[in-house]
């Protein structure tokens, strides 16, 4: 009694793991070519538990069409080898649900090679696929995502190779998504000072594990036009890795870095012109009014008094000295409104 007992524990325990892990068996009876389902292989095809008697063409009819050649295929071949096989495929329920299942099947052969048992397991491994659907769809959405963002985004490991890049990096380098796999930054690198660089950078993020930001960094593209970019590291761990790696977000300031050099440009020349009008404000204070004054005052003495003739002739030569005076100043002053043009 007391072993019944203990084996019917044993069962009990047995069922409810195999719930746990939707993983049921089964084994064949080589006289009647019966198979005999445990509860939860009946319950992977939707079957009541006590429905655990079937045989090799109504596991048949549970296949998906779209399976049923390429499994029977790997059936047929394993029959005639007597060979253990296992294999993914679709089963559709008597409701009309389709799961997803992974068999393994297990033959037992005797000491002269004769088949003496034949068993096998059925794995519900639907949620298993519907996640991982899930997360190639999340990671289809995040690359989607990761292209409509103007930046250039980028993943490399420890040793320089590169992970992923968005539309932006891939661009900047004039290559497609397939042509980055097995690329590493020697690559890409225009010269060794600029590798050496960059894997300094990368260096002291992973030591430090801390954010680095590279104000400007300047590279050529592949039609060789200069680029100037903002650069943002990281660090961080990529599924299925270990080992930390780099995430980088650089940002084109190009455009930015020239409007800089134009507003100094355009500031240098304001200052260039500030000082031609203080030039200009010196010249009409100081050196336009002394000949000015001058022509003034004889003026004013030739209408007030009678001179004599060697008079007249000195305020005519003071005169022509002043007008000479003009002449320049007004040639000083074409100049600097034919330089400011």
């Amino acid at each position: 009694m007391k072993d019944a007992k203990q084996l019917a524990e044993t069962i009990q325990r047995l069922n409810q793991a195999q719930r746990i892990t939707h993983i049921g068996n089964w084994d064949l009876d080589l006289e009647t070519k019966v198979s005999i389902w445990s509860e939860e292989a009946c319950r992977i095809f939707g079957l009541s538990v006590n429905d655990n008697s079937h045989t090799y063409e109504e596991w048949l009819s549970f296949i998906h069409p779209d399976d049923f050649d390429a499994v029977k295929s790997i059936v047929d071949e394993a029959q005639n080898k007597l060979i253990s096989h296992n294999f993914h495929h679709r089963i559709v329920r008597r409701s009309g649900e389709i799961r997803q299942i992974y068999s393994q099947v297990e033959y037992q052969l005797d000491e002269y090679g004769a088949l003496k048992g034949l068993y096998g397991v059925f794995h519900d491994i639907t949620d298993i696929v519907e996640t991982k659907k899930e997360l190639t769809q999340s990671e289809e959405n995040l690359k989607l995502i990761l292209d409509l963002i103007p930046l250039s985004i980028y993943a490399r490991d420890v040793n320089g190779d590169y992970l992923f890049g968005n539309h932006v990096f891939l661009n900047h380098y004039g290559i497609c998504a397939d042509e980055l796999k097995g690329k590493n930054l020697r690559d890409f690198v225009r010269s060794d000072a600029e590798y050496k660089e960059l894997t300094s950078q990368d260096q002291e993020v992973l030591t430090s594990g801390k954010k680095l930001v590279v104000s400007e960094f300047r590279q050529t593209d592949h039609e060789g036009t200069m680029k100037v970019w903002r650069i943002i590291k990281v660090p961080f761990t990529p599924n299925g890795h270990i080992n930390k790696a780099i995430l980088g977000i650089a940002e084109d300031i190009t455009e930015r870095k020239k409007q800089e050099e134009d507003i100094l440009s355009l500031s240098q020349s304001i200052s260039s012109r500030n000082r031609e009008l203080e030039k200009f404000s010196f010249m009409v204070s100081h050196d336009l009014r002394g000949p000015l004054s001058t022509l003034m005052g004889v003026s004013e003495i030739i209408d007030n008094i009678k001179l004599q003739q060697e008079e007249v002739s000195m305020f005519i030569s003071g005169i022509r000295s002043s007008l000479m005076k003009l002449d320049n100043i007004i040639r000083e002053l074409n100049e600097i409104t034919a330089h400011k043009i």
